[in-house]
């Protein structure tokens, strides 16, 4: 019923009215799984924060038919549909409004899946930002998403005794905004279980990130984490009497390192353990920067046809790597760049010091006709097409990838964009650049490095 009825709204609202509330639908077997779980403490009560289309109130009353339900969310017309479209529904009580604005509730058990977006583009971010330093004395990042969001809240209403289930991206496991939450779930022994969902797509078709359940429960009990992944959906009704990749003291679990590396295969004949013993971290030899940040690209890089057009002096450029797909090879040369160049590939970044010519004065009024000096990054800038300096770095790695991982050995004198992070030598690592590069591409290395990788999902 909840995957027709999902199937049946989403042909008649459009995609971007999804995306923007990050409205995913949890597939009815998954909702089992999760509020199977979550019942078993023998809750009373079972309460959805992102009620959406009722999934998991299908799900638990198929399980419990005399089970009370309680919902909440934000978005009325989906609400609607439900109401008008579903069918009867006893024990159910359903409120409308932002689960994100209401406290001071108290939950036996709780099963989510909550909104997938950034938390940047949420509408009243400021709001929430404040409501939890005021109600959990806790402050977040302003890169953690809504769904992480969802959580800490959720963790904070649980009650004594009760449990959690979550699925949700996964990310956060391995990125500097999820210390918080990590930190919190190991609080008290909350943590009972990470499982990694590897066929996300078959999930969430429309998703491009990592995804997983997170299992959790207030029972006092200090009990090891246990990490699984599922190939397929058949194997997750079964996956908690698995043997799982590993079982981790929550003691020797630290919310600052990555998480990622815990599904390794514990079986496997490589040890990462084993090599990281024997070796330094990458910043004993230089550190790694963001490319350069313009806030709009199309804007500040341009093709040589194009600057000839225009009239602009090449003095007024950088030799710049504007996209990924622009090196194709391991070695970047400056033949290399030359045949970019000659092909007009957008390779050219502007860099105005000083007083600007009249082409580039001309060229800049446009640019502010059409509104690029009111851009997020370009208001923030004095003046708003100052961009950031960088020399050129002799190692570069693709920001995105699917399989392996892309790093480059740059012997050209271009500078880069965000599409690649640069790693600058220090005096250690001035001399060991080919010998670093050489590394980065080997086996070895990349089974290390991909522990600590943030994954969204589909392979990227």
């Amino acid at each position: 019923m909840t995957d027709d009825l999902a199937g049946a709204y989403s042909s008649i609202v459009s995609p971007e009215h999804r995306r923007a509330l990050g409205q995913f639908f949890t597939p009815y077997s998954v909702a089992i799984f999760m509020c199977r779980w979550a019942m078993a403490s023998g809750a009373d009560e079972l309460h959805d924060p992102a009620f959406g289309l009722g999934s998991f109130y299908f799900a638990a009353k198929a399980l419990f038919a005399s089970q009370k339900f309680t919902g909440k969310e934000i978005d009325a017309d989906i609400l609607d549909y439900f109401l008008t479209h579903a069918p009867e529904a006893p024990r159910l009580v359903l409120r409308q409004g932002d689960y994100l604005a209401d406290w001071g509730k108290t939950h036996e058990a709780i099963v989510c899946n909550p909104p997938y977006m950034r938390f940047q583009h949420f509408a009243n971010r400021c709001e929430v930002l404040a409501s939890f330093e005021r109600h959990l004395k806790m402050k977040l990042s302003g890169y953690t998403n809504i769904a992480s969001a969802f959580l800490l809240k959720s963790l904070s209403e649980l009650a004594s005794g009760g449990r959690l289930a979550f699925i949700m991206p996964l990310e956060f496991l391995n990125t500097g905004y999820g210390k918080i939450v990590k930190d919190r779930l190991l609080q008290n022994g909350m943590l009972k279980a990470l499982i990694k969902l590897e066929p996300e797509k078959e999930i969430f078709p429309d998703a491009t990130t990592s995804l997983g359940i997170v299992l959790a429960s207030k029972n006092a009990l200090i009990e090891p984490v246990r990490f699984y992944a599922v190939q397929n959906l058949e194997e997750l009704p079964n996956v908690l009497s698995s043997l799982p990749l590993r079982e981790v003291d929550s003691t020797d679990l630290d919310p600052a390192e990555k998480w990622f590396k815990y599904f390794e295969d514990g079986r496997s004949s490589f040890s990462v353990s084993d090599c990281v013993s024997d070796c330094v971290s990458v910043d004993f030899y230089g550190r790694f920067s963001r490319g350069i940040a313009t806030g709009a690209n199309e804007f500040f890089t341009m093709s040589r046809s194009k600057r000839t057009q225009l009239g602009i002096s090449r003095s007024y450029f950088l030799p710049c790597i504007s996209k990924s797909a622009q090196i194709k090879t391991p070695v970047f040369t400056h033949s290399d760049f030359s045949e970019l160049e000659d092909s007009d590939s957008k390779v050219f970044l502007l860099n105005v010091d000083g007083e600007p010519a009249e082409a580039v004065y001309d060229y800049l009024n446009a640019g502010k006709k059409m509104g690029y000096h009111l851009r997020y990054l370009t208001k923030m800038r004095t003046p708003w097409y100052k961009l950031e300096r960088r020399t050129p770095a002799p190692l570069l790695f693709g920001v995105f990838s699917r399989g392996k991982y892309k790093v480059v050995r740059n012997l050209s004198s271009a500078i880069n964009l965000t599409c690649y992070h640069s790693f600058y030598p220090n005096l250690f690592g001035q001399r060991l650049c080919d010998a670093l590069f050489l590394y980065f591409q080997s086996r070895a290395a990349r089974r290390i490095l991909s522990t600590n990788m943030r994954r969204y999902g589909d392979g990227l």
